[in-house]
């Protein structure tokens, strides 16, 4: 786990940086979240629902109950799924332990699952896996399918309507003295880029940000956040 870590940078006088980072198709090249409910509940089904919540038919947590909770994949399957699927983007690995190295906090902050996230965590070396903090929405495994919660939809500073939100932790990590990285690639993202000290943003989070004038620097790796760490 992370830790808080100085609220000034004695190395140079300035704030001190902490990350908070997107999963699916952020960390990682692609977005396991759609590909595990596809493979288990057809691409029809995934689509329909998802279809229903971009045209504001429906919430997020209702997406995610419709496209997780009827999996009836066991603990084995939805593991093995993951290792299998994941490849985290280039730069993920070196970022990592970038802010290990400088004891900034790296916050994992997904609204998918933690069931398919913390498996491929155990592909990272133990001491970059150990060092961020994961924050996303619980399954469980029940007879005929996955149980949801969501135990950060009302942390301190959450709009409450996102599951697990993310604008949520990069506030508290504002609150604590940090200047705050975010990197996202989603719908789920637009509440930390609306409240980050700085955003990098591609894909669908990419598209909202130049409509909505927020300020962001486009990624397809890594390495590009690093440098800014680097040189600011």
């Amino acid at each position: 786990m992370t830790s808080d870590g100085p609220a000034t940078d004695s190395s140079n006088g300035r704030t001190p940086w902490a990350v908070v980072c997107d999963f699916d198709g952020t960390a990682t090249m692609e977005d396991t979240a759609d590909a595990l409910s596809i493979a288990y509940l057809g691409y029809p089904r995934w689509k329909e629902a998802n279809d229903a919540f971009h045209a504001g038919e429906i919430s997020f947590e209702d997406l995610l109950r419709l496209i997780f909770e009827p999996i009836a994949a066991s603990p084995d399957e939805v593991r093995a799924f993951a290792k299998k699927h994941v490849r985290f983007r280039p730069g993920f690995r070196e970022l990592l332990a970038l802010c290990r190295e400088h004891a900034f906090p790296f916050v994992l902050a997904s609204g998918g699952l933690d069931i398919y996230i913390e498996p491929a965590l155990e592909m990272l070396p133990t001491e970059l896996a150990s060092w961020l903090v994961c924050r996303a929405n619980h399954a469980e495994h029940v007879p005929g399918g996955l149980a949801l919660t969501f135990p950060y939809q009302h942390a301190p500073g959450a709009c409450g309507t996102c599951g697990s939100c993310k604008g949520a932790a990069v506030k508290e990590l504002q609150e604590k003295g940090r200047r705050v990285i975010a990197v996202g690639d989603g719908n789920a993202d637009r509440c930390m880029a609306k409240v980050a000290d700085v955003l990098f943003a591609r894909d669908r989070l990419l598209d909202w940000c130049l409509e909505a004038g927020i300020s962001c620097t486009p990624f397809e790796t890594l390495d590009v956040v690093a440098r800014c760490m680097h040189n600011s």
